[in-house]
């Protein structure tokens, strides 16, 4: 995923494009997670569960926060890994949030 600034970065993100809609050539909507954010954190960006060991059901093994204002899509090729899935209590207050 692209940075602000442009450049090409591996990051975690949260794929946003429901399971059945996924089409192998069509792109997917992501939304960018960051672990460089200020406490408390922006208002547009939402901290997800994270435990230094990943045992959460994020996996994060750092101090997370889903960027709101920050979706852009990739395609299904460029996602290298799934890893992890957000709880559903915190997914749908960051669907009514965007």
């Amino acid at each position: 995923m692209r940075d602000r600034n442009g450049v090409l970065k591996q990051r975690p993100v949260i794929i946003l494009t429901a399971t059945a809609d996924v089409r192998a050539d069509e792109p997917v909507e992501v939304m960018a997670i960051t672990t460089t954010f200020r406490d408390p954190p922006p208002a547009d960006h939402l901290e997800l569960p994270w435990h230094p060991r990943g045992i959460t059901s994020t996996q994060l093994r750092q101090r997370s926060a889903a960027v709101l204002s920050w979706i852009t899509q990739i395609h299904p090729n460029d996602i290298i890994r799934l890893h992890g899935d957000v709880p559903p209590k915190l997914m749908l207050e960051i669907l009514e949030r965007i």
